[in-house]
């Protein structure tokens, strides 16, 4: 399990690292504590994943999950940004075909002031917010450089459901509508939030040839916008393909990406590497790395989640 007073700590040494060569020194040495971490605990605990799209296993109503992600990027700015996100994640299978997921992210974002960053979804962020519009209540550290902003609160909630229409059978694939919708709690004026309504609904696709799985899904998302995120709509997309290693190991290499989502915005670009565990019937485990291709995607990150299937 993940120890919330760990998580804490790493937390503060993350906010708390200063500018310069000294400080980016001590950002590496934890983020490689970090993955020496992820590796051990995928070397340790092996699982089976049931599919990449679906959390939960057969027979499985309910699970509550914990995780811990952190992304960084210069997003096209220099803007020297790390999210890190406590995401707590509730899913639901009302019935075998329909599968509902609620999560609620805690996030805690250091940037340069004036760069524009804003957390667009649990563990990733992007460019949009208006310069100069961090809060009062931010913890400011000046240096002779730059000064670096530390935020910390509630993100965007989204609320995902899928509802599968047909089975992967031997001559058919795994067809699946969508439908998601993200609420602005996150704070705009802090970055923690893009202060936009989304939602639209989407499309996912897999099919099981033997040990080998390909998935891909794509949603259109409708977007309001504010005076200081100018959203758009947008088309995001998956597609990739895994291997079942084991019985309970799933590994799967994917690249993720959206059209822009605010006007003047790249469209964001990811590659990520996954592993899928089941510990036992009641334990499952995700941990996953990423590398970003586009300014509005982060350079590199990560993240490991537990969940606890009842």
């Amino acid at each position: 399990m993940i120890h919330t007073d760990k998580s804490s700590s790493l937390i503060r040494r993350l906010s708390g690292v200063e500018t310069g060569a000294e400080g980016r020194r001590q950002r590496a040495r934890i983020l490689s504590r970090l993955l020496v971490c992820l590796a051990v605990l995928l070397a340790a605990m092996p699982v089976r994943a049931e599919d990449t799209e679906h959390r939960l296993g057969q027979g499985v109503s309910f699970a509550a999950g914990i995780g811990a992600e952190i992304s960084h990027g210069d997003y096209g700015s220099n803007a020297d940004a790390t999210v890190v996100t406590l995401p707590v994640l509730l899913a639901f299978n009302p019935t075998e075909s329909l599968d509902l997921t609620l999560e609620l992210p805690m996030v805690f974002l250091t940037s340069k002031t004036g760069s524009d960053v804003v957390v667009t979804q649990s563990g990733g962020g992007g460019r949009g917010r208006r310069g100069g519009s961090t809060s009062s209540t931010a913890t400011t550290t000046t240096t002779s450089v730059s000064s670096t902003a530390t935020e910390a609160g509630l993100g965007d909630i989204s609320l995902s459901a899928g509802w599968t229409v047909l089975a992967d059978r031997d001559r058919t694939p795994r067809i699946r509508p969508t439908i998601y919708l993200k609420l602005p709690s996150g704070d705009k004026d802090r970055g923690l939030g893009t202060g936009t309504f989304e939602g639209g609904p989407g499309l996912s696709v897999s099919k099981w040839l033997g040990d080998f799985q390909l998935f891909a899904d794509s949603s259109y998302i409708l977007q309001d916008r504010t005076k200081s995120y100018q959203g758009k709509n947008y088309v995001s997309y998956s597609a990739g393909g895994g291997l079942q290693a084991t019985d309970r190991l799933f590994v799967s290499l994917y690249a993720r990406g959206s059209t822009a989502r605010a006007e003047g915005a790249d469209a964001p670009f990811e590659g990520r590497l996954k592993a899928n565990f089941l510990q036992s019937r009641r334990v499952a485990w995700e941990v996953y790395a990423l590398a970003g291709f586009t300014d509005d995607s982060p350079a590199v990150g990560g993240g490991l989640l537990v969940l606890y299937q009842f």
